[in-house]
């Protein structure tokens, strides 16, 4: 592929931004997107997990759903997908990424993963739901991720 594949997807996504119409990102540069996520060796995906963190939130949302639909088995795809929705602060984007973030966060691995993650999860769907005043989503939310944090308190103390 490129020399650098992280180097070359940022720069892809960055001046792909603004071509959002007319299936122009849909058709061509998502299906770039995800094959240049899947083509990932061991070394560049535990890279690019740590890279894209750092990269602005308009240009690491367009990633969440090729990582999660896509077919990289070096990426942690649940666990980086709710990075994304952490590191997202648009509320429409936010409201987005919510319809999957149930599925992800249920599939993390709770012995990999930091308690103090869980926690940012949790504070976080608070704050969206609380400006949104929504009970029932929250609920949906919070109830499953406090059972995931008590059963990663348990795992501590045994320790």
């Amino acid at each position: 592929m490129k020399d650098d594949d992280i180097t070359y997807l940022k720069k892809y996504i960055e001046q792909n931004l603004d071509k959002k119409d007319g299936g122009h990102w849909e058709y061509i540069v998502r299906p770039e997107i995800r094959e240049v996520i899947n083509s990932l060796n061991e070394n560049d995906s535990e890279r690019f997990s740590t890279e894209i963190l750092n990269w602005d939130e308009k240009t690491i949302y367009p990633l969440a759903d090729e990582i999660i639909f896509g077919d990289n088995k070096y990426i942690d795809q649940d666990y980086l997908y709710c990075c994304i929705f952490l590191r997202t602060h648009d509320k429409e984007k936010l409201d987005y990424l919510s319809e999957n973030l149930f599925a992800t966060f249920n599939l993390i691995n709770i012995e990999k993963t930091s308690l103090e993650f869980f926690l940012q999860m949790k504070e976080k769907i608070k704050n969206i739901y609380s400006i949104k005043d929504e009970d029932e989503n929250e609920d949906f939310f919070i109830k499953p991720l406090n059972d995931i944090i008590n059963e990663k308190i348990k795992m501590i103390k045994k320790q």
